[in-house]
């Protein structure tokens, strides 16, 4: 009833034209494919501390900038989420977020973080006015006889927290840096702590050009620290998240892209009223 079919086999043959349109179809499509993904969102608890990290800063600070560019080119998207330092901490701590920055990497730290590579090197410096200089020191016990204006929520050398704890230093902790650097002019505290590029961001931006003329910061630091973020062991995830910024993070400083970044740090480009670049 019905005839038998004849399967004919024949060879095809493409020419190398041919191939590599192909190839180009395949991968545009599963680079469509790919970018058609939607993106993981983290969210990452940071604080106020111009020009680093701020809202209202251009790119939000030259760290959450180098955080967002870092990650965005391993494929996800940043949102910052500001709150007060300590909560900052705490927070991430307990897993609500998928990062915390900015800090410096403590030692106890390691039970409860995994720790970022170094985003940049820096110093605290003891700002003091000229016309009260402060004497050559070794040591933070050499500044027992001063009254210290420090920040809540920011980390210091571990000694001078307990030298605080234990009553052997003068500090009247205050919520932010300017309240901070208004006591000093106004001779309620003897010195204050600020990175000199923090300081300079600040004098910029709050107070006048004759306000800078009255304060001269100490040859000696206060502290020499590296910046990082960290990484909630609590959260599910980290290690990867991690591994992923260290990449991206590597990749900006091989590009010198990092670099570029560090140069409008330098120029006061993220100051409020800079262009975002």
């Amino acid at each position: 009833m019905f005839e038998k079919a004849t399967i004919v086999k024949r060879d095809v043959f493409y020419s190398e034209e041919t191939m590599i349109q192909l190839l180009s179809l395949i991968l545009l499509a599963c680079s469509l494919f790919a970018s058609a993904q939607p993106k993981r969102v983290v969210t990452v608890a940071t604080g106020e501390y111009p020009p680093y990290t701020g809202k209202q800063l251009a790119n939000d600070g030259f760290v959450n900038h180098i955080i967002r560019l870092a990650l965005e080119s391993q494929g996800y998207q940043v949102h910052f989420e500001y709150l007060p330092w300590k909560r900052s901490f705490q927070s991430t701590n307990l897993g609500q977020f998928d990062m915390a920055s900015y800090w410096v990497c403590e030692p106890e730290y390691a039970d409860s973080f995994y720790c970022s590579d170094e985003i940049y090197k820096g110093n605290l410096l003891a700002y003091f006015r000229k016309t009260t200089p402060l004497p050559k020191w070794e040591n933070i016990y050499d500044l027992k006889k001063f009254r210290i204006g420090a920040t809540l929520g920011y980390e210091y050398v571990p000694e001078f927290h307990k030298a605080v704890e234990q009553g052997e230093l003068d500090v009247l902790m205050v919520t932010d840096d300017k309240h901070s650097l208004n006591m000093l002019f106004n001779d309620r505290v003897d010195l204050v702590l600020l990175s000199d590029v923090a300081m300079q961001a600040l004098l910029i931006k709050a107070f006048t050009p004759e306000h800078a003329t009255l304060i001269h910061a100490s040859d000696k630091p206060f502290l020499a620290y590296t910046a990082h973020v960290l990484f909630p062991k609590s959260r599910e995830g980290s290690l990867v998240l991690k591994n992923d910024f260290n990449k991206g993070l590597s990749q900006l400083k091989r590009s010198r892209e990092w670099d570029r970044q560090w140069q409008r740090l330098l120029n006061a480009e993220f100051h409020p009223d800079a262009a975002i670049n």
